[in-house]
């Protein structure tokens, strides 16, 4: 692993142990990941998407071998940060935003993708919003796949909100981390798609996921009722899902 200047590399690498340490702190709930670990364990490269505001915690719902994933980040300083702490955890970085380096970074993904050897994984509403709305890129990247799309959430119990335009949140120690995987998306599959109607799909789906976390992290939701919405045949997933990757509540720390 090639790393850059060394007060970055040991700052990034003093963070990633921060958060290990506070991920260990917190009980963490998983549910609807059994077909996303499958596919990871047996080395088949998924998409992946997240909201913005819930990136410090998604690095521990990457299953699959270290460098073998891909995530936009931004050119400017504070991407150079995030790109340094992400090597920590095995996850590599195109830099790019919708703003600086967005064409040629979605080139690289696009010709990542075809290559067909490892996961990409984006954040919609990155880097500077709107928050919770999802990009064309985004959608037009998803509609060129063949690769699974899987949307990610997680809740903490125990979270620090900045004042920042996505309200981004720093998990606390000695909580509750609550993550919920959808059922895999395949709008490759629907070629009248257009781009606004797939980042529609994308967006309803990715809020119904992070609602389902929500409600189990307030105790709202029974683990077998967020299973049942987490069903591939019911609104938003059906039509688009076409694996069933929904049983189970399964408890652990990672």
């Amino acid at each position: 692993m090639t790393f850059g200047k060394w007060p970055l590399d040991m700052a990034s690498f003093a963070t990633s142990l921060l958060l290990r340490l506070i991920k260990l702190s917190n009980n963490s709930l998983y549910i609807g990941f059994e077909g996303y670990r499958r596919r990871l364990k047996g080395g088949k490269p998924v998409m992946i998407a997240f909201w913005h505001n819930q990136g410090l915690f998604m690095p521990f719902v990457w299953f699959g071998k270290h460098g073998k994933i891909k995530l936009i980040v931004s050119q400017s300083k504070d991407g150079e940060l995030i790109a340094a702490l992400l090597r920590w955890f095995g996850i590599l970085s195109v830099r790019g935003s919708s703003t600086r380096g967005g064409s040629a970074a979605l080139k690289e993904l696009l010709r990542l993708d075809r290559a067909g050897e490892d996961s990409i994984v984006f954040t919609p509403d990155g880097p500077k919003g709107p928050l919770y709305r999802v990009k064309e890129g985004v959608a037009y990247l998803a509609l060129s796949s063949k690769k699974p799309l899987y949307l990610l959430s997680v809740t903490c119990s125990r979270v620090k909100i900045l004042n920042s335009w996505d309200r981004f949140r720093i998990p606390l120690p000695f909580g509750r981390a609550t993550y919920v995987c959808s059922p895999p998306l395949h709008l490759s599959d629907f070629s009248g798609l257009s781009l606004p109607d797939a980042a529609g799909i994308i967006e309803e789906c990715l809020m119904q996921t992070n609602r389902i976390a929500d409600a189990m992290s307030a105790e709202v939701l029974t683990h077998r009722e967020a299973a049942a919405l987490l069903s591939p045949d019911i609104f938003p997933w059906s039509p688009y899902a076409r694996e069933d990757t929904s049983a189970g509540v399964t408890h652990f720390n990672r």
